[in-house]
């Protein structure tokens, strides 16, 4: 497990959190999805990662409420792998 991926999810999601300007949070928002994604697959169903994984549900929960109020979407459907719709997989 990377400590560096841990932080990067983070980063990007508290300046989605952060961010005021609808067009930068339309690009952060599908960006911090694809991170916690990332994060995601590498924990796997760890128990040590029981904490990180919890903060994490909470984040997607607090992106797909900026996503739907702040910007007037609704959540994206999922890619056939699984990830964001909006970020390749080649990207991830």
């Amino acid at each position: 497990m990377s400590g560096d991926s841990s932080l990067h999810w983070k980063k990007i999601f508290l300046q989605a959190m952060d961010e005021s300007d609808r067009e930068k949070l339309r690009q952060l928002v599908p960006k911090a999805e694809a991170a916690i994604f990332i994060r995601r697959e590498e924990l796997g169903n760890s128990v040590e990662a029981r904490e990180e994984l919890s903060t994490m549900a909470v984040a997607i929960a607090a992106l797909c409420s900026i996503r739907i109020h702040e910007l007037g979407g609704v959540k994206p459907r999922a890619r056939d792998d699984g990830g964001p719709v909006g970020e390749s997989a080649e990207s991830n």
